[in-house]
């Protein structure tokens, strides 16, 4: 098997505070961002701020099952704090993959610029329950607490960690990750839905719509959509993500006439002659 560099990357977004974020409780969402990776939503106190801010995010989601490709396909399923505008993040999650036409799943941690760390004693498979989360153990040591346990499989992992995190903001994700320096390919996986989405900020707890946040969808080339992302659901603590099947270019017949012995086929594109044989 092919050995994949896999970088759960940042995400640098030059749009101004009121463009990005909605404020709690608006019945109006904010415009969706297109982004070239992420999707799914992300909470932002106040980008101008640079005091740290966010110290905790979690949520459960149900892996999805990946089809397998003829090409080497990815996907992150994440929760994470930072990674807004700036070089720090730190997450954990669970990574659905195609590697040589064969199909894997496991969960990980990463603290970048660090490498994806995978996790061995958790045994993820599709329609797995996952909860996860990371929060601040100690803000003077930079401690922090990274847990993701496998609900079905009753496996868990816990671990403290030293990092220096921006916590400016914090994400529930689906990704297309950095393979080899190169943003791979999504992976054909059909929707997955987070749920008891929650953050920690400035010490209140409460769900994505508590907050102000802000709705990403990942793009190819910026023009077209690769998922769906749903809005929050009543409580504002879930969304699920779906896979758009991608556009094959056809050329196909509305109708065919018979005038004098000669069949015409029209087409969306052109009309062409045949002449009976």
């Amino acid at each position: 098997m092919a050995v994949a560099l896999i970088v759960i990357d940042i995400i640098v977004i030059g749009y101004s505070v009121s463009l990005f974020l909605t404020s709690p409780n608006l019945a109006n969402e904010p415009a969706p961002l297109r982004v070239s990776q992420w999707s799914g939503y992300m909470v932002a106190p106040d980008v101008q701020d640079q005091s740290p801010l966010v110290t905790g995010v979690s949520a459960s989601w149900t892996v999805p099952q990946v089809e397998p490709s003829e090409n080497n396909t990815f996907l992150g399923v994440w929760v994470g704090i930072g990674g807004y505008g700036e070089d720090t993040l730190i997450q954990t999650g669970t990574e659905q993959e195609c590697i040589d036409g064969r199909v894997s799943y496991y969960a990980w941690y990463e603290l970048l610029p660090a490498h994806l760390v995978r996790i061995p004693g958790l045994h993820v498979r599709p329609g797995d329950l996952i909860t996860a989360s990371v929060s601040l153990v100690s803000h003077d040591a930079n401690t922090w607490s990274i847990k993701i346990n496998d609900i079905t499989r009753s496996e868990q992992f816990k671990k403290v960690v030293v990092y220096n995190s921006s916590m400016r903001s914090a994400e529930w994700i689906l990704e297309r990750p950095l393979v080899n320096d190169s943003i791979s390919t999504l992976a054909t996986f059909g929707n997955a839905t987070f749920t008891d989405c929650k953050a920690t900020i400035n010490g209140v707890t409460g769900t994505i719509g508590n907050f102000s946040y802000s709705q990403l969808i990942m793009h190819e080339d910026g023009d077209t959509p690769l998922v769906s992302v749903s809005s929050l659901n009543e409580l504002g603590s879930g969304f699920t993500v779906t896979y758009i099947e991608p556009a094959i270019a056809t050329t196909q017949a509305d109708y065919v006439t018979v005038q004098n012995d000669n069949v015409f086929l029209h087409a969306q594109t052109q009309t062409r002659k045949n002449c009976p044989t």
